[in-house]
């Protein structure tokens, strides 16, 4: 088992690419924690992978407030021990017009998805430094490819891909990885929720993917586990893989 006995963190694990990560990294024999805002959901999930026999712990814990962070950190090195992956997958998709887009959306979009991975990162990597390990940074496609209605989204994932780089080069002497992944339009609960709002055009997003179907969170799933894996990704740090169908790679004309 590729995971076998580590600490791994997954923020945000309670549904969509959260979930099906922390299932991954449990079939590889992890110990996960997962600091989520819906606190009872995550301690609920985390009681249901201990009855099947997981050391799982749950938290609630909005990643935008650092003494929240900080707290949490350090109860998972109480509860289950260092940290040796950390996955920060937490995030939201306010969505709207730029001219008219409120305040509150704009700050609540920066403070989870960009200032809530490095108060992650800086909080956990106190613990990942002290022996080595990884982080894993779910940025988004849209950190490189502009999509409309998306402008604090877009913005926030790119500055995760930029972290990533900053603190891969910053943390290699320690002996912590940490790279990102851009999934593409993935199947989750998010995704759903855009489409019934009319955000995503299931049909026209189906035809500009060159494989011609959306992503499957457990997809992203395996690239997550390939970049926590000592054994796979030992010389990767400072990536971003994109995991999009070929989305970013297309720049023709549809037929």
């Amino acid at each position: 088992m590729k995971l076998r006995d580590k600490v791994c963190v997954v923020t945000g694990g309670v549904q969509g690419i959260g979930r099906a990560i922390v299932e991954q990294y449990v079939a590889e024999g992890a110990r996960v924690a997962i600091p989520d805002l819906n606190g009872d959901a995550a301690e609920a999930y985390a009681a249901e992978l201990r009855e099947r026999g997981v050391q799982a712990s749950g938290y609630r814990c909005d990643v935008s407030v650092l003494a929240e962070v900080v707290a949490v950190a350090e109860a998972v090195e109480r509860d289950l021990g260092r940290c040796e992956v950390l996955v920060n997958n937490a995030g939201l998709a306010l969505m709207g017009p730029s001219l008219d887009f409120p305040e509150e959306h704009w700050r609540r979009s920066i403070d989870v998805m960009e200032t809530g991975v490095f108060f992650c990162c800086q909080a956990f990597g106190r613990q990942l430094v002290r022996g080595g390990g990884a982080i894993v940074n779910i940025a988004s496609m849209n950190a490189s490819v502009a999509f409309p209605m998306r402008l604090a989204y877009n913005a926030a994932k790119a500055a995760v891909v930029q972290m990533t780089e900053v603190l891969a080069i910053e943390w290699a002497e320690h002996g912590v990885r940490v790279n990102s992944i851009g999934p593409g339009v993935t199947r989750t609960e998010l995704v759903d929720k855009a489409i019934k709002e009319g955000f995503i055009d299931e049909r026209a997003y189906v035809e500009r993917t060159p494989m011609k179907r959306l992503g499957r969170p457990e997809e992203i799933a395996k690239a997550a586990l390939f970049l926590a894996s000592e054994e796979d990704s030992s010389f990767v740090t400072g990536h971003f893989l994109v995991v999009d169908g070929g989305w970013t790679a297309f720049g023709y004309v549809l037929p």
